[in-house]
């Protein structure tokens, strides 16, 4: 399994959607379609940040230089452990 530097947002060791690609062997964007299919079940701020282009461009920047969003993304998603276990959840279940 690579190893993935969390990325530290609000307190909370979070993953991006393009580390999700990356840690599940996934495409571009097979994380982006995973984590819209369980958005339903999913709190923000406890599962997953929403981080607009207009709040966070300099952070948003500072990660896409960091590779760890993908260079074409406008705003950034960044899912919590809590979050990821469950889209993993529903993905098995």
């Amino acid at each position: 399994m690579p190893h993935i530097e969390p990325i530290l947002f609000s307190g909370d060791e979070t993953l991006s959607l393009r580390q999700l690609d990356e840690l599940n062997k996934l495409p571009k964007g097979s994380s982006f379609r995973w984590f819209k299919s369980c958005a339903d079940i999913m709190i923000e701020g406890r599962d997953f940040y929403y981080l607009p282009a207009d709040d966070h461009a300099e952070f948003i920047e500072q990660l896409k230089r960091a590779g760890q969003i993908y260079a074409s993304s406008r705003h950034a998603v960044l899912l919590t452990r809590s979050g990821y276990q469950q889209m993993r959840a529903r993905s098995q279940g």
